[in-house]
């Protein structure tokens, strides 16, 4: 006797299988995974973008120094590297979010 539970097909039977379900799942984890890498990209060439920017509208500021160090170099350094830290770890804990959604959608029965 076969009744409507023993007929439910699961995501992992449905990857397993390579079935249009199966794809659809893979397909839609891929674009939430460009989706984060695109906005981690945005957000990266943002701030190196912004600082090329500043510097081509204020040429003067290329000439400036600050205790010796040259002010071009003290702002790709010193208020760049913490933004790419905390870019880098917002980027990593979405990715993970997203890792570990497909995996509860794929380990659920």
């Amino acid at each position: 006797m076969s009744g409507p539970r023993a007929s439910r097909r699961t995501p992992r039977d449905e990857l397993a299988e390579d079935t249009a379900y199966g794809a659809l799942y893979l397909r839609r984890l891929r674009r939430a995974q460009l989706g984060t890498s695109m906005l981690g990209l945005i957000a990266f060439g943002g701030l190196v973008g912004s600082l090329v920017l500043l510097l081509a509208l204020a040429p003067g500021l290329a000439r400036l120094e600050v205790v010796g160090i040259p002010l071009p170099v003290l702002l790709v350094a010193v208020p760049a590297f913490p933004v790419f830290v905390a870019i880098g770890i917002v980027y990593e804990r979405r990715a993970d979010a997203l890792d570990d959604s497909f995996r509860r959608l794929v380990r659920d029965e």
